[in-house]
């Protein structure tokens, strides 16, 4: 479908094109759109380019192509200044674009095709099982998740990953601090969120260890998980599951639902790394040292490879271990397996369950499982991987093997979601064994900005208990989503209580209010929604400016899409509800002078209201109709 955006300005684009023809004249140079007031709404600066080119008069070239252009569809009158040719548009054919398209398409306005047909996987949380999800953590949830949204808004089939890292050294460390309680000075689980226990546990085992050895025990202790049957290895697998059990409570507090959990310990039992390291050996990108500093290793040796990557030059060591003396693979190791597996360059051998039957969006979440069926998981076109920047090297050598192994246009699908670590205002840095998550988990923050929202709303509404709720914890969701969405992900977050229960303003609950000022106008006006567009006729600049963000919902959506950056809607969400406060307090909608200029903000009003809605839900967000 094409955005009244694109509409506009490939016609306009068309017209140049051949007033150019007309005049001789010939550029490469497509309209701009500028929208800034006194110059019109659309420049070009082909005049400028030819005239240059050609050795002639900037402003007779502008003058002689605006003699000669079209005015067309949504021309309405073309200026030329100093070179540029200024289009202004017409501006209530530009709106009865916009408002047919989006009365016409509805929810499908607010959507795109760029993806279709192609399937993206999406991996996000991915935290190790020995602590609730903090504050830190909830970046990569929400980031992940929304990301997916976007994706999904633009065609792609997506496929939404949880990888359980149920192997590795801090699981083993919970395992044997749940064998020695006493020792830790920690009761059994009574009513305590399973989580928060176990991060209790983790936090008393660190701390223990400071005076006391037990390293050998620790070793012990994942020598016997990797072991089935053994006591260890039961112990663990229970112990994930409930703890994985938890931890999903906690995602589905803030909207966040997933398709499969991929088990390390099933990537172990299915060879994957074997089937890897085999595939890079073959193709020469790894290789086994056979002496010196890495003898016994498995190593990339940047030496051999092709083209190698600026961020490989000047390294301090010129080959990468994956996997060590011993036999044990590395992370980087383990991620290139992984994604190997997810772009189908090895074969599926999983088999799957049901891990949970109906999450709250009503779909089931499958888990990798020796006593499953075989489904339809992996083969992607692209991955996401929303982990922090401190792994960007890391996440580097995954595309690196895929370069050097030969699979260029996996390479290029390859995508790192990196993301600034959150410390906590005072630059307190959230670190899992040192227990400075304690008071900052997702749970508190959730129950924290509901208490609040519910205060907010108190008695203002005729509402009962449960819509009370209901809504509450919709505002409190948008609030928490706008914190961590509206910056740049790349950029660091300082986190702040106030900021992210801060429902005024460039928020989450402002954009909510919006939604629900316009459902109130239509509402008022006799209908929830204008079901057709009337002939438009636009009086004054702000209504315009609304037309004009309006028109841009699938442009950003896209944009937001190629450049996987959340914080592109969140910036278009916050400047479309300011502009609408604008519309609807300078320009009576009810109460307007005439019938014609009723009807025509009327039909700006149910515009707004699906744009909103349809952009709040890609974020995650509930639209509000009373609050």
């Amino acid at each position: 479908m094409k955005s009244p955006y694109a509409e506009v300005r490939n016609e306009i684009a068309m017209l140049l094109e051949r007033a150019l023809k007309d005049s001789n004249y010939t550029c490469d140079v497509l309209p701009t759109i500028d929208w800034s007031k006194g110059f019109g709404d659309i420049t070009s600066t082909c005049a400028l380019k030819i005239a240059k080119q050609m050795s002639l008069s900037a402003v007779d070239v502008a003058n002689s192509i605006a003699a000669r252009l079209q005015k067309g569809n949504y021309i309405e009158s073309v200026t030329t200044e100093n070179g540029f040719v200024n289009i202004k548009l017409n501006r209530d054919a530009v709106a009865e674009l916009l408002v047919s398209k989006v009365l016409e398409e509805r929810d499908s306005y607010v959507r795109s095709g760029i993806g279709t047909g192609k399937r993206a996987i999406s991996e996000y949380i991915s935290a190790n099982p020995i602590h609730p999800l903090h504050v830190g953590q909830a970046r990569s949830a929400l980031l992940g998740d929304v990301v997916s949204n976007i994706y999904e808004a633009c065609g792609f089939s997506v496929e939404r990953e949880n990888y359980i890292d149920d192997l590795g050294r801090q699981a083993a460390e919970v395992v044997w601090g749940s064998a020695h309680l006493d020792v830790l000075g920690i009761g059994p689980q009574v009513s305590e969120k399973y989580d928060h226990y176990l991060g209790k546990i983790y936090v008393a085992v660190n701390e223990y260890a400071k005076s006391h050895d037990i390293e050998g025990e620790i070793n012990d202790v994942i020598m016997l998980m990797e072991q089935p049957g053994t006591y260890e290895s039961k112990f663990l697998k229970e112990m994930v599951e409930q703890f994985i059990s938890a931890e999903y409570a906690t995602a589905f507090s803030l909207g966040v639902y997933q398709d499969v959990l991929v088990w390390e310990s099933e990537i172990v039992r299915n060879k994957l790394f074997e089937k890897a390291m085999e595939l890079l050996e073959e193709k020469n990108v790894a290789k086994k040292v056979a002496d010196g500093k890495y003898a016994g290793c498995t190593v990339i040796d940047f030496n051999d490879v092709h083209d190698l990557p600026p961020e490989f030059s000047n390294l301090k060591e010129d080959m990468k271990v994956l996997v060590r003396s011993n036999g044990t693979p590395n992370y980087v190791a383990k991620d290139i397996a992984f994604h190997l597996w997810k772009f189908g360059l090895l074969p599926n051998t999983f088999r799957y369950k049901e891990f949970i039957h109906a999450q709250p969006n009503g779909k089931p979440l499958y888990t990798t499982a020796d006593d499953g069926t075989p489904m339809d998981f992996g083969n992607a076109d692209i991955t996401m991987n929303a982990i922090d920047a401190r792994q960007s090297y890391e996440q580097s050598l995954v595309k690196l093997a895929l370069e050097a192994l030969g699979y260029r246009d996996k390479a290029m699908g390859f995508r790192h979601l990196a993301y600034g670590v959150v410390e906590l205002e005072g630059s307190v840095a959230l670190a899992g064994r040192k227990g400075t998550w304690l008071g900052y988990t997702v749970d508190d923050l959730v129950r924290e900005a509901r208490e609040k929202a519910m205060t907010l709303i108190g008695t203002r509404f005729q509402l009962s208990d449960e819509e009370r709720e209901r809504i509450a914890k919709d505002v409190a969701l948008a609030a928490i989503r706008f914190e961590f969405l509206k910056l740049s992900q790349e950029k660091k977050l300082v986190f702040s209580w106030e900021r992210a229960l801060n429902f005024e303003g460039a928020s989450g609950p402002y954009c909510q209010y919006m939604f629900a000022r316009a459902s109130r106008i239509l509402e008022s006006a006799g209908s929830s929604t204008v079901t057709r567009a009337a002939h438009i006729s636009l009086s004054s600049d702000v209504e315009f400016s609304l037309v004009k963000l309006l028109m841009q919902a699938q442009d950003v959506l896209e944009k937001a899409c190629t450049e996987t950056k959340p914080n592109i809607l969140i910036d278009y969400i916050t400047g479309l509800a300011a502009e609408f406060a604008k519309f609807y307090e300078q320009k009576p909608v009810l109460k307007a002078e005439s019938a014609q200029e009723r009807d025509s903000r009327l039909a700006l009003v149910s515009a707004f209201k699906q744009v909103m809605g349809g952009m709040l839900k890609v974020c995650g967000i509930t639209p509000i109709e009373r609050m």
